[in-house]
């Protein structure tokens, strides 16, 4: 028997179990490596990411960011990002302070994926879009029809770029240290060009607490640090 058709094999009886259609979408991606779940140990239920799952009513993130959007870039800005249950979306509200000390606040409803309803006034978009580039961007990865795992080797998007593309996968667990504290993350990476770039996510958040993004010529699209986490005091 072929290595293809033994893996078409064990995919259809791990369908017939219940398992599902993803772990057969990433074991033919390239399947997982390392410690984490494989084929014959495959992950569960409990390893899968759902953006926005994390979000508590009044918690409030703060994160230093230089990101780049389609036309606007911030630099050594400051970003707060707090949440307020509407039902079932999220009114969230933004202070973002540019390093040049331009600042703006505003709200916006966000769903429960963290996906924007509704249009945003033109004076904001500057200030928002490299926020939505970066830190947001997590809520666009889509690989696929798989689920996000947080296992070792599990692919989350794909990225295509001129006549290329690249696949980001988790490829490590490890501790980051932010000035908002030291966190157990799973490492996203990729290359496009020489440098790597990384995303570091936590399971318990809705977004990433640490990233450094290099487009294909290596220039930087955005980094970004979590500085800051607690509550909105009402």
């Amino acid at each position: 028997m072929t290595p293809k058709r033994q893996v078409a094999v064990m995919i259809g009886g791990f369908s017939a179990l219940g398992i599902g259609v993803s772990i057969g979408i990433i074991a033919l991606g390239g399947g997982f490596s390392g410690t984490g779940g494989n084929l014959f140990n495959p992950p569960t239920d409990s390893d899968i990411y759902v953006v926005g799952a994390q979000v508590e009513d009044g918690a409030e993130f703060v994160y230093t960011l230089t990101g780049m959007g389609p036309s606007t870039s911030l630099v050594n800005a400051d970003v707060t990002i707090a949440f307020d249950r509407q039902e079932d979306s999220w009114r969230t509200s933004f202070a973002i302070v540019n390093g040049t000390g331009t600042r703006s606040d505003f709200d916006m409803m966000l769903s429960s994926q963290l996906t924007k309803e509704g249009q945003v006034d033109a004076q904001v978009r500057p200030f928002l879009e490299p926020v939505e580039s970066s830190i947001l961007a997590i809520r666009d990865m889509t690989y696929e029809a798989a689920d996000k795992y947080l296992v070792v080797g599990a692919p989350w998007n794909t990225i295509f770029y001129s006549s290329s593309s690249t696949i980001v996968r988790i490829t490590a667990q490890e501790a980051v240290q932010t000035p908002a504290g030291t966190f157990d993350a799973f490492v996203l990476s990729y290359k496009l060009g020489e440098k790597t770039s990384i995303i570091w996510v936590v399971k318990n958040l809705p977004f990433p607490v640490k990233a450094e993004v290099y487009d294909p010529g290596d220039k930087l699209l955005y980094q970004y640090e979590l500085v800051g986490l607690g509550r909105v005091v009402s």
